[in-house]
């Protein structure tokens, strides 16, 4: 079985849990199944899982940039930071005009603390935040660094509330928040109304699988559609082993940056992180600087061969 990535376009109403239970499925039982970070059960857009040893690759994954459209309607306030949960207020919006919606959204730009949505998978002792909050209990969570890179109207008001959106950041960022944030600024709340992921990282969602897709496949049509390793080099700087460095990768020796073959340059800050390939192994090393010298230091080794 290859290992890769599995790049899904999930459609409102399917859990992001539903596609790794039935890719897994399809592909047996023995087959490692993970995801690079899962969507909303209400919103739509890329879903990346990730096939075998590819799993290893998670977090790196998770830290790339991601796209997101949405809608947020404003003069509603709920439980849950969407219209999915449970209506708190609802008023007027009243005077908002599409000017100080700009000003607002150019307020959240940039890093910022923002409180996650309670009912999220952000865990509370050990358990999400999401169950306690379904039993009833009072779930309060701490404020965390989040980083917006682009975030602007795409469009007129329509309907007097519904205001279009397009926004990138990084991990751990939640829409949710940040439509409700956009809201207490105006004063008048808001909540989102659709989401949808357009991209993560490479990964595009004009180029992914229809989930609907996974109720008919087979394992030989599924792993034919398993993107490389090579699909992230563009996303991380990236270099090439020869079987030496090769050799001191898998032993988890440093190696000098310098005198590796570059790939090429990574489009997206990676928090410092590069991507080294071998021909039996492909390795996340992080860079560092010691007695005076730049290095690669090994993170995570992926074995590309063996059992």
């Amino acid at each position: 079985m290859r290992s890769g990535f599995l790049v899904i376009d999930k459609a409102p109403g399917t859990r992001s849990s539903q596609c790794v239970t039935r890719v897994k499925r399809v592909l047996g039982g023995k087959v490692r199944v993970g995801h690079g970070g899962t969507l909303d059960q209400s919103a739509s857009g890329v879903l990346v899982l990730l096939i075998g040893r590819a799993t290893r690759a998670s977090r790196f994954v998770m830290m790339l940039p991601k796209t997101y459209l949405a809608v947020a309607r404003l003069g509603v306030r709920t439980d849950t930071d969407d219209l999915s949960g449970k209506v708190a207020s609802e008023e007027d919006p009243g005077e908002v005009d599409e000017e100080s919606i700009d000003r607002a959204l150019f307020s959240l730009y940039g890093y910022r603390d923002q409180t996650p949505p309670v009912f999220s998978a952000v865990k509370v002792k050990g358990r999400r935040a999401h169950a306690l909050a379904r039993e009833g209990l009072d779930v309060r969570l701490a404020a965390r660094p989040v980083l917006v890179t682009f975030l602007e109207r795409t469009g007129p008001i329509k309907a007097g509330r519904d205001v279009p959106l397009r926004m990138v950041c990084r991990q751990g960022t939640y829409v949710r928040s940040i439509v409700r944030d956009l809201g207490e600024t105006l004063g008048c709340g808001a909540a989102v109304l659709s989401l949808r992921r357009e991209s993560l990282g490479p990964f595009a969602a004009s180029e992914a699988l229809p989930s609907g897709y996974l109720a008919t496949a087979d394992a030989s049509s599924l792993e034919g559609k398993i993107l490389p390793f090579s699909s992230l080099s563009g996303s991380f700087t990236s270099y090439q082993a020869s079987l030496a460095e090769e050799e001191m990768i898998v032993s988890g020796s440093p190696l000098p940056l310098g005198k590796l073959a570059r790939r090429g340059w990574g489009e997206h800050g990676t928090g410092g992180y590069v991507l080294i390939f071998g021909k039996g192994v492909v390795s996340f090393a992080r860079v560092v600087h010691e007695d005076g010298a730049c290095l690669a230091r090994p993170v995570t080794n992926i074995i590309l061969e063996g059992p």
